[in-house]
């Protein structure tokens, strides 16, 4: 055998471990895509589950949140019209209990003075 007829057969092996290498890697590429399809089947399949329930939990919030809105509003006007309940018992009752007590203030230091306690507070002593 000559020196070409060498490198030929030479050649020919090195392509034929090249085509070996180049199938093992397509089996293991393919393997690899495969793998890679059912994760990405399975995460579509959870993730349209999860964002199925997440819709589900979004509209009973909103739901929920209407009904403390309502509750809330009603709490507020529950508030407004006590406090002007409040505002109309302070200026019914206030002013003439005031008054009132003025009255009485003035008429026991009259009393006082009539009977001859001078100071109209009583706390003098007599001698």
């Amino acid at each position: 055998m000559s020196g070409s007829e060498w490198g030929a057969v030479i050649g020919a092996q090195v392509c034929l471990v090249a085509l070996v290498v180049l199938v093992v890697m397509i089996t293991r590429l393919d393997r690899t895509t495969r793998e890679v399809r059912i994760a990405a089947s399975e995460f579509r399949r959870e993730s349209t589950a999860a964002l199925r329930e997440l819709r589900e939990a979004l509209r009973d919030a909103e739901f929920e949140l209407d009904r403390v809105d309502a509750i809330v509003s009603g709490a507020e006007r529950v508030t407004d019209r006590v406090d002007a309940a409040s505002a109309l018992a302070d200026r019914v009752i206030t002013s003439p209990v005031v008054k009132a007590m003025a009255v009485g203030t003035g008429t026991r230091k009259a009393v006082q003075r009539l009977r001859g306690n001078g100071s109209g507070n009583g706390n003098r002593k007599r001698a």
